[in-house]
This record gives structure tokens, C-alpha cells and sequence, in this order.
């Protein structure tokens, strides 16, 4: 019972970080730093690893967030896009590291959905980094990596977590149209 207390503490405090992402407003990123934390412990129990380094990961990208949000003497950091190459090589590069993590995982006594949970955390890591930099694509990213994570929590019964993924590609979908409208009014 109490780690789905844990599990629906870190759920909502997730949710809140999204929300605030969505509307780019910098507190977001502690509620992320305390729902990640949160996140470390109840991975760590549920024996997926990489979800464990991944939310170890996003208290760090938290803290690398929150100041590259307001590094800027109180001026916003404008949303900015990149070009298809570097998505290709980002694609790529997070495949890879699918392979290498999911490689890794089976090494681990008691690991569980390797592959998936390689995939999860790869593609998350790399949206992590580009909504801290303000990359209008991560939304896509965030799709793609939230698809293949509500898979692995079904497996896993984390229904919290389930019902988080599955509000996070809405929100994810929502963030991707209002960052795209905010970037090309910007343009003009």
C-alpha cells in the first residue's frame, strides 16, 4: 500500500510539471526534481533499472532546467526548432542507446522488460534534454517515448503511472501545437 501512496504522490507531482511545461513556467521544473526523486525509490522497488537511472537523470536535467530557464536575467528562453539532420542523427543515437541499455539490462539479476525499458528511458533522456533547452520538437519526442512507456507499465501493473502516460501524450500533443503556434508567431 504505500507505494502506491509513493506512486500516486510522484504521478501527480509529474502531472504538475507537465502542466507548468506545457505553459513554460520555470517552477515546473521542481515539481519535476521532487516527482523524480519520488520516482528513484519506487523504480528502484519495482526492479526496472533504467527507469531508476532515468529518474535520478531527471532530478540532474531538473536542476540543469530550472537554472537554464532563468539564466537569462528574468528573459524567457525562446522556443527554437532544428533541422531534419539532427533529428536523424538524435533517432539514430537513441536507437543505440535502446540497444546498449537493453544489452546492459539483461546483465542485471531481476530486470524486467529490458528492451522496453531501454527504449523508454533512451528516448525520454532525449527529450529531457531537449525541453531544457526549449526544442520545440521534445513534444514529439515525449510522444514516442510515453507510447512505449505505457506499455511497460501495464506489464509492470504501475496503474498510476498507466493513467500519468496516457494524460502526459494528450498533454504532450496539446504542448507540441501551442509551442509550434508560439514559435512561428515569433518568426514574424
Amino acid at each position: 500500500m504505500m507505494w502506491q501512496g509513493i506512486e500516486a504522490v510522484a504521478a501527480l507531482g509529474n502531472l504538475t510539471y507537465t502542466v507548468l511545461m506545457l505553459y513554460e513556467r520555470r517552477v515546473g521544473w521542481l515539481f519535476g526534481i521532487v516527482a523524480s526523486a519520488l520516482g528513484v525509490a519506487l523504480f528502484l522497488h519495482q526492479q526496472v533499472f533504467a527507469q531508476v537511472a532515468l529518474n535520478a537523470f531527471y532530478v540532474g536535467m531538473g536542476v540543469y532546467g530550472w537554472w537554464s530557464w532563468g539564466r537569462n536575467g528574468g528573459v524567457q528562453l525562446p522556443i527554437t526548432r532544428r533541422p531534419w539532420p539532427f533529428h536523424t542523427a538524435l533517432l539514430l543515437g537513441g536507437t543505440l542507446l535502446t540497444g546498449l541499455l537493453a544489452w546492459a539490462l539483461l546483465k542485471l539479476p531481476d530486470a524486467q522488460h529490458t528492451t522496453l525499458d531501454g527504449f523508454a528511458t533512451s528516448f525520454s533522456l532525449l527529450a529531457t534534454w531537449m525541453l531544457a533547452r526549449k526544442i520545440l520538437e521534445n513534444w514529439a519526442y515525449w510522444i514516442l517515448a510515453d507510447l512505449v512507456a505505457i506499455l511497460l507499465y501495464v506489464l509492470l501493473g504501475m496503474w498510476w503511472y498507466v493513467g500519468l502516460y496516457a494524460v502526459y501524450v494528450v498533454l504532450s500533443a496539446s504542448a507540441l501545437v501551442r509551442w509550434h503556434r508560439e514559435w512561428k508567431a515569433a518568426q514574424g
